[in-house]
């Protein structure tokens, strides 16, 4: 049975689903920030993100075959949790805390406890800008992963929020990606080069003008309008601030600017336009997927996480809007 939860604080509200440990909704004033689709709203991907192609990968000397979950491109998609029914271990007005665990399912035979916890809390910085819109809070994302086995096991965690773009349409948004580089995918989305955007640094440089400017229209380092852009694309070596953390601005055409953060356990993010989903919800919202490794990670080799025996990893995010 499927459980909602609804957190409040001031102005800022959320909705939870224990279904995959979603995050269905959150809501400043009277202003949308997370909306439900129809595809993966707002749930949590683990023990790896995104795709695996022909859901094959080694480990530690032996292969591993997990089911085909996504049919049409022959990969394991999302991981193994995104539609796992979540217990809730504790609860308050402003927050909740979920937890599962995953018992060495097939094509993954490693045992871990996952536990999520979203909480609504008052901003730190509000000294430092006035703020003339309702709301003075952020939504907190923090997510553990403990390995209760006996062996070190692979592991990735991602989230998939669908943000409101201020308007019907993603097209009147402006976006702003602080990152280096772009996976460049097959037609099955699987990442096949590395390409930096930096002028001449591109992986491999053996292309011509043509290639580099489909590179140059993925590149969001600066704000500008997504117009007609179309979006599945992970992106990595994210910039940071001085505190470590990467942050990822949608600014609305409500004037509007919704802040996704995440801390230096993500390494990549992945960015999509809903451009295959049915109208009216084509290009209604974006999803701004924070990840610990890169999509396909497991047979790559790139950027996931090992955890040894009886050890964990957390990883921290944040949604706000101003």
């Amino acid at each position: 049975m499927t459980d909602l939860i609804e957190l409040a604080l001031g102005d800022d509200s959320a909705v939870v689903s224990t279904s995959g440990a979603a995050l269905l909704d959150y809501t400043v004033g009277d202003r949308p920030v997370v909306v439900q689709m129809s595809a993966f709203d707002g749930a949590v991907l683990a023990p790896w993100p995104n795709r695996i192609a022909d859901g094959r990968y080694d480990f530690n000397g032996r292969s591993h075959q997990l089911p085909i979950t996504e049919v049409s491109r022959e990969t394991s998609l999302h991981g193994l949790v995104a539609e796992t029914a979540w217990k809730v271990s504790q609860r308050n007005d402003a927050s909740v805390r979920l937890e599962t665990d995953i018992s060495g399912p097939p094509g993954y035979p490693f045992e871990l406890s996952l536990e999520v916890t979203y909480a609504l809390v008052e901003r730190e910085d509000e000294g430092e800008c006035a703020n003339e819109y309702e709301g003075s809070g952020e939504l907190r994302i923090l997510a553990v992963a403990r390995n209760i086995g006996h062996e070190t096991v692979p592991f990735g965690f991602g989230f998939h929020p669908w943000i409101h773009p201020g308007a019907e349409r993603v097209d009147q948004a402006q976006l702003l990606v602080p990152a280096e580089t772009w996976f460049e995918t097959d037609d099955r989305l699987i990442p096949q080069t590395i390409r930096h955007f930096d002028t001449g640094s591109y992986i491999p440089a053996d292309h011509g003008p043509e290639e580099a400017s489909c590179v140059l229209c993925k590149d969001f380092r600066a704000l500008r309008t997504l117009g007609p852009a179309i979006l599945d694309d992970a992106f990595g070596t994210p910039q940071r601030g001085d505190d470590g953390w990467s942050r990822v601005r949608l600014r609305g055409a409500d004037d509007r600017t919704v802040t996704i953060g995440m801390d230096e356990s993500f390494r990549a993010w992945q960015l999509c336009t809903g451009d295959e989903l049915d109208q009216p919800l084509r290009r209604s919202a974006i999803a701004i997927e924070p990840m610990t490794c890169p999509p396909n990670a497991f047979a790559s080799g790139l950027d996931f996480d090992v955890i040894e025996a009886q050890g964990e990893l957390s990883a921290e995010w944040t949604v706000s809007l101003r």
